[in-house]
């Protein structure tokens, strides 16, 4: 009898150990990586199902520096790939860095505005964007208002999707009902239309269940009036990528107040955006909890910067290139943000 029981709990240990192999391991977290590529923007989102989404990557040259740092950013998220590579728009401190990366590491999908023809502002446009069609062989996916990027949801993880809500100056359609006017659109005022690809800027939008995550690439002023006024088709987020590097003929007020943002990280340089007005302007709304900082603004006083725990690169000229991570836990209803400088760490509640 006692030989059976023993049979009987070996058998047992054995199954247990196969099923054990065999278990899926737990969903990660939701993870945002904003890399330091010196005033251009590269933003890295790995999934909980370890899809990753790379949102610009910034410029080319400096030995490949960009290309570099966004490798780095990929092995400390545990990531050998980029599934879902998004061009926001064709300036150089966004798209320019692409041919270098995609000899790094392997790029499976390539996302933009469309193709152009010419760009008036970019005298080597050609060349750019010739090395950009080689690498991406001519098959990039042209993003639309509306339109979406399929993203893996792992079992007893909330829905998770990434919708476009502008691309090419026009803007997703929405639904106005009766009484659904924004307010905050009472006096806000044009600018002369930017006629750069700034205005054409691809919009994302991302939702991970209750949590959301805007990022309008260089979108400037006008543009982004269209997407609140006068009505608000964005809605109010978790957390706000400083529009154009935190230049103030972005970030339009009426839409800050309309988008509501607990947090706002700004990808700056340390000669380039974080403009006073747009710090400014983020400091006024009610809602904003904190300002994160890729880069100190040299050119400003300690008062039109973050604090400086909150800020990743103090130092005009920074080897280190320290990075700002977002962990978002949906289980508890909270995100964490962490300065890779110093290690301060602050945790939000999601909305």
């Amino acid at each position: 009898m006692k030989r059976l029981l023993l049979l009987f709990l070996c058998v047992m240990v054995g199954v247990s150990l196969i099923f054990a192999r065999q278990a899926k391991p737990s969903a990660r977290a939701l993870e945002i990586y904003y890399i330091d590529v010196e005033g251009g923007a590269a933003t890295l989102v790995v999934t909980p199902a370890g899809e990753s989404v790379l949102v610009d990557a910034g410029w080319p040259g400096f030995d490949g520096r960009d290309a570099k740092r966004i490798e780095k950013a990929m092995k400390a998220a545990g990531i050998d790939k980029i599934d879902h590579l998004v061009m926001t728009h064709y300036h150089v401190d966004h798209y320019g860095g692409i041919p270098e990366l995609a000899k790094l590491v392997k790029v499976e999908k390539f996302y933009d505005h469309g193709p152009l023809t010419s760009l008036d502002e970019d005298k080597g446009f050609a060349e750019r964007y010739a090395a950009y069609q080689s690498v991406s062989k001519g098959k990039s996916i042209k993003l639309d208002p509306g339109s979406s990027i399929v993203l893996k949801r792992p079992s007893g993880t909330p829905p998770i999707s990434l919708q476009c809500l502008a691309a090419r100056t026009e803007i997703i359609s929405g639904k106005k009902k009766r009484g659904t006017a924004n307010p905050e659109c009472s006096n806000a005022a044009l600018k002369a239309d930017d006629n750069s690809d700034n205005a054409r800027s691809v919009v994302l939008l991302l939702h991970y269940g209750a949590f959301d995550f805007l990022d309008s690439g260089d979108l400037t002023w006008n543009i982004e009036q269209k997407l609140v006024c006068p009505e608000n088709l964005i809605g109010e987020v978790d957390l706000y990528q400083v529009a154009h590097h935190g230049q103030n003929i972005s970030n339009n007020p009426a839409l800050l107040r309309s988008i509501k943002p607990q947090v706002a990280v700004m990808d700056n340089g340390a000669r380039k955006g974080g403009h006073p007005d747009t710090v400014k302007w983020l400091r006024e709304l009610p809602t904003l909890k904190d300002l994160w900082q890729l880069h100190r603004n040299v050119a400003s006083t300690p008062e039109q910067n973050a604090e400086a725990d909150f800020i990743a690169n103090l130092e005009e000229q920074n080897d280190e290139a320290y990075m700002i991570r977002v962990s978002v836990d949906a289980s508890k209803r909270t995100f964490t943000i962490t300065n890779d400088r110093n290690g301060k760490s602050k945790t939000y509640s999601i909305n």
